[in-house]
């Protein structure tokens, strides 16, 4: 199992990309999560991330950027605004494969299903999801681009399409051999399960390409802190996938917005924790 974190352009004002990274590496982190977009930071600064990544030896995956736009990619509204959509996914496509042109490495993108209002809305957010994916798998394998798709579960109390695992797995279903898989987040799925146990032993978990963790304060409805501050343990999930050889990326996805001044401590101190499984 491979330990990666989420890179948060926020503390960059605190460390530089440089420190962090090398101190990351130290540590045993041998990946990290961008999500880029041209408005969040300019395209060469990603192009520098990249090349300190490969200098390290640290792979690089990919999360979609919504809340850099949440209009636009936002696949519910996929339909009514395809032209656009597509646009803005394959710019963002178009600044992975250069990111992968430097790390000469392969990569996932995690995406989350199409949102809805309420339960009314639903069926239109599944065809809008379905008819998303088709899309962009097909536009990866015209392109000939190396890079997997993870759908990402996500928490029971959001209206979107993957806060359950039916959900996910309905979407795998359609899209059987293609580079679509299942991004665990360990946090949320054992938080719709909760205070119950989850499965752990069902065909769903053998889909999973890859694997977000962070705490969760269910008092606060707060999620994306450390580990040691979660209410829920995730020792069982984690030695789980030790047990089943799972080789792909334990992604930390701490924020800074959560963590506060505490974001660098924290980090550091789930990527030993982890490590130290």
């Amino acid at each position: 199992m491979k330990i990666g974190f989420t890179l948060d352009e926020k503390i960059f004002n605190k460390i530089t990309q440089s420190e962090l990274l090398s101190y990351a590496k130290k540590l045993g982190v041998s990946s990290v999560e961008i999500s880029p977009d041209k408005n969040i930071l300019p395209k060469n600064t990603y192009y520098e991330i990249a090349k300190l990544c490969s200098e390290l030896e640290i792979d690089i995956n990919f999360h979609v950027p919504y809340f850099a736009d949440s209009f636009l990619y936002e696949i519910m509204n996929f339909t009514e605004y395809k032209k656009e959509i597509k646009t803005k996914y394959e710019d963002l496509i178009s600044m992975i494969v250069d990111i992968q042109n430097i790390i000469c490495k392969s990569s996932t993108l995690i995406i989350h299903g199409a949102s809805y209002d309420d339960a009314k809305e639903k069926n239109t957010a599944l065809y809008n999801t379905l008819n998303f994916l088709n899309w962009i798998l097909n536009f990866l394998d015209n392109k000939n681009i190396d890079l997997n798709l993870a759908l990402e579960t996500l928490n029971k109390n959001e209206n979107v399409i993957g806060n359950s695992r039916e959900d996910i797995q309905y979407n795998l279903n359609k899209f059987r051999g293609s580079k679509l898989g299942i991004c665990l987040d360990i946090c949320h799925d054992a938080f719709n399960y909760y205070p119950g146990k989850p499965p752990l032993n069902d065909d769903f978990l053998s889909n999973i390409i890859y694997c977000h963790i962070h705490g969760i304060n269910i008092e606060k409805s707060i999620s994306h802190i450390s580990l040691k501050e979660s209410d829920i343990d995730f020792k069982t999930y984690i030695n789980f996938l030790i047990d089943k050889q799972y080789n792909n990326i334990l992604n930390l996805e701490l924020l800074v917005s959560y963590c506060g001044e505490n974001y660098l401590n924290n980090l550091f101190g789930d990527i030993e924790f982890i490590r130290n499984f």
